[in-house]
């Protein structure tokens, strides 16, 4: 399988965190977005992590990481990007309206097949970690996902509208 590599995602992601607004289960605010912060110094890129602990449970961790101003694309402008991060896939994923309402109800979690980062395309998306937690992501929301099995692992539920997500799977 060919490698490619996720480079250039570094200076998009950090501009699209901005859009990720962070909300509790009653959909009011759980804490001032560190995304938002990050964006005021180009050389800094934050994201939320989905992560499990040994016991098996989920819980999300603001994940902060250096950039440097780099001649990326030549003879365009110098950029800001991040270290090379490996990449095996990346894929679409189209949801359907309400997707995972179901899920949500009966509280069934499900693991993530592989760790891979979530980027949000089009739609809202509301991902419950069994700690409780509750996130909302719009278009321009970054995920990074490690909750994979054994781990109990996330509730993604689909907004009103259907969505779009693009995995980018390590």
């Amino acid at each position: 399988m060919r490698k490619v590599n996720i480079i250039a995602l570094a200076p998009l992601v950090s501009l699209m965190l901005a859009n990720t607004p962070a909300l509790g289960q009653e959909g009011k605010p759980v804490k001032e977005n560190a995304a938002a912060q990050a964006t005021q110094d180009p050389s800094r890129i934050t994201y939320l992590r989905l992560y499990c602990t040994p016991d098996g449970n989920s819980h999300f961790q603001t994940v902060t990481g250096g950039l440097r101003k780099t001649d990326f694309a030549p003879p365009a402008p110098p950029l800001y990007v991040g270290n090379n991060v490996a990449a095996s896939t990346a894929l679409f994923g189209r949801f359907d309206a309400g997707w995972g309402t179901h899920d949500l109800e009966s509280r069934l979690y499900h693991p993530t097949p592989a760790v891979q980062f979530l980027i949000i395309l089009e739609g809202e998306f509301s991902i419950t970690t069994t700690d409780g937690e509750t996130r909302q992501f719009r278009p321009g929301g970054v995920l990074r996902l490690e909750d994979t099995a054994p781990c109990k692992g996330h509730i993604t539920v689909v907004g009103d509208k259907p969505g779009l997500t693009m995995f980018v799977q390590s």
